[in-house]
């Protein structure tokens, strides 16, 4: 079997993430796998469901298999990067999210989380740069109508971005 076989329920699994019903989605992203068992995304988005759950080691042993599986998935080292970052592993979390941004530079979603990783670890400069890079590509997507684009991450990384600017001002005042 394959990944035309493991499509309906990674849908189905995707419904049910987007529903907040991470266990059942856990449960048909497996059928997935079930049918496809060398698909990274399968086994990614059961990472997803369990890194919901709170499950993050569990997380990141599932998105380390589908890294081994598709070294050029970039999806699977962004999400890595959150489970590294959900445990305080803050290194670790930015190694995840510059393979993924290495993969593909116009990766929004990871230029906002290593933005935000940046931020927290008081690399003010770089968390700028990576959340301007986040607003600009954010905004350059195509609405899908589909609920599966995050959109609201644009507002996110925009309102990010004013707090940094309002703290580097705060930071330049001080200086003077």
């Amino acid at each position: 079997m394959g990944e035309a076989e493991a499509r309906p329920f990674l849908d189905e699994g995707e419904k049910l993430l987007a529903a907040g019903d991470y266990e059942a989605a856990q449960r048909a992203f497996e059928r997935a796998i079930e049918a496809a068992p060398e698909l990274a995304v399968a086994h990614s988005k059961v990472g997803v469901a369990l890194a919901q759950q709170g499950q993050h080691d569990a997380a990141i042993a599932r998105f380390a298999r589908a890294v081994r599986l598709d070294p050029a998935y970039a999806p699977a080292y962004n999400n890595l990067g959150n489970a590294y970052k959900a445990k305080g592993m803050l290194d670790e979390a930015v190694a995840a999210y510059q393979r993924a941004l290495a993969i593909d530079p116009d990766y929004w979603i990871a230029h906002q989380n290593l933005g935000v990783v940046y931020k927290e670890t008081g690399r003010v400069a770089e968390s700028i740069d990576e959340l301007k890079k986040a607003t600009r590509l954010s905004a350059r997507r195509p609405q899908t109508g589909t609920g599966s684009t995050p959109r609201g991450c644009l507002r996110s990384a925009a309102a990010a971005l004013v707090v940094m600017a309002g703290a580097v001002v705060a930071a330049l005042t001080l200086v003077r």
